[in-house]
């Protein structure tokens, strides 16, 4: 049993609609309704009524400080302890702070009207967007953060028929784990935007590079692909919050902070690699193909598609958009602007255009004919954020093109 208070989205998902994109989703949902093995409410006694254990997954957005703003988690714990009638195992989803098991232990001893029993463990979730509903059923490893023997047993229960490594720990550890994992797949990420900026300099291959590091088994392939940046729901906020917790322990956190300082400034970069081929992008007409943050999803939060367009219109360019699911998110977090224009076919996207932004690698883009595309644009250029072509195949088609790792005098 699930419960929502936007009535909304309570209305859609009881209907089986699922009012984000994500591959599979809606068909299981769906399946699960009609086996009745899933249920929607708007009412936290109901779920009382119903449940033993009662996961928490509300949002920890990011605060004007770069905390995590919990008053979601406090307002779910406020609900329930008024609501409490009997032991129940409040299992945190969300990402929190490491000691938010304290606060949460505080506040519903704060609002408890009996004295009833109640635990709290913490079971960090590691969903990619896009990709979620293969990483629910095959985790690499599920953290059980717990404190009573109980939430041991009701917990062994629930992930019995995961055939995965389960790490048992404490609470904190397990809300430090999930801090710390995205914490490193940040500086993953920011490590090869630094090894590709080196490449441009230098004139070294940024391909040969990666793929030299990658296939050391200390390191790994996955993260290493220099781009524009990680943007969504959760590394920008991550990587923020986890500084904060340094600095609330007075701990050293340089690292951490450079990964941020790195990832911010690569949708300039994209903007300074065009402009040196086209200095003035005033009356120019740019496409971009990518709005969501990455492949698979239609979540644009954070996505270095917001930035981008924001300096182009600055620049004064008129920006044609194209993205296979993103379009409408991407409209509600943008402002109307009369300088952007939004395409359902990606070739449409480019007619007339004096370059093209890629900035997300949707599996369309991957298969694009170039012939088709050199002919709708002006200007045969591409700035490619993601480096989803090979440089000496697209050069043969005759485009100009700019990749981050690049040296800018071998384009």
């Amino acid at each position: 049993m699930c419960v929502e208070s936007n009535q909304a989205i309570l209305s859609d998902v009881s209907s089986g609609k699922i009012p984000i994109f994500e591959p599979e989703l809606e068909t299981l949902v769906n399946q699960s309704i009609e086996s009745k093995k899933l249920q929607f409410t708007d009412q936290i006694k109901d779920v009382l009524e119903f449940a033993e254990v009662i996961f928490i997954c509300v949002g920890t957005p990011q605060g004007e400080t770069g905390k995590a703003d919990l008053s979601q988690i406090e307002s779910v714990a406020i609900d329930i302890a008024e609501n409490l009638n009997g032991y129940k195992l409040l299992v945190e989803k969300s990402t929190v702070p490491v000691g938010t098991h304290i606060r949460l232990k505080n506040t519903m001893s704060t609002y408890l009207k009996d004295n009833i029993g109640f635990d709290i463990a913490c079971v960090p979730e590691f969903l990619r967007e896009g990709n979620a509903i293969k990483d629910f059923f095959n985790p690499d490893r599920v953290i059980l953060g717990v404190e009573s023997e109980n939430s041991r047993q009701l917990l062994t229960d629930i992930y019995r028929k995961f055939e995965c490594p389960k790490i048992w720990t404490n609470p904190a550890t397990a809300e430090l784990i999930k801090y710390a994992s995205n914490g490193f797949l940040a500086m993953k990420i920011s490590y090869s935007n630094m090894l590709a900026d080196i490449c441009e300099a230098t004139g070294a291959d940024i391909d040969s590079l990666i793929e030299g590091i990658g296939q050391d088994s200390r390191i790994g392939k996955a993260f290493i692909n220099p781009g524009v940046g990680y943007g969504g729901s959760c590394l920008p906020k991550d990587v923020s919050a986890f500084i904060d917790i340094f600095d609330q322990n007075n701990v050293n956190n340089g690292l951490l902070k450079e990964v941020d300082s790195i990832n911010r400034l690569r949708p300039h970069r994209i903007i300074t690699k065009l402009k040196s081929s086209i200095q003035n992008l005033a009356n120019k007409r740019i496409a971009v193909w990518g709005l969501a943050f990455k492949p698979n999803t239609d979540d644009v939060r954070n996505a270095p598609s917001l930035e981008v367009v924001s300096k182009l219109i600055e620049e004064k360019a008129t920006v044609n958009c194209h993205d296979p699911q993103a379009t409408n998110q991407f409209k509600k977090a943008f402002n109307q602007n009369s300088n952007i224009n939004f395409y359902d076919d990606m070739y449409e996207s480019v007619r007339e255009c004096d370059a093209l932004i890629i900035l997300t690698e949707w599996p369309d883009y991957l298969s694009t004919k170039l012939g088709e595309l050199k002919d709708k644009m002006n200007n045969p250029l591409i700035v490619d954020g993601r480096g989803i072509f090979k440089p000496s195949e697209i050069q043969k088609s005759g485009f100009e093109y700019k990749a981050f790792g690049l040296k800018e005098n071998n384009n």
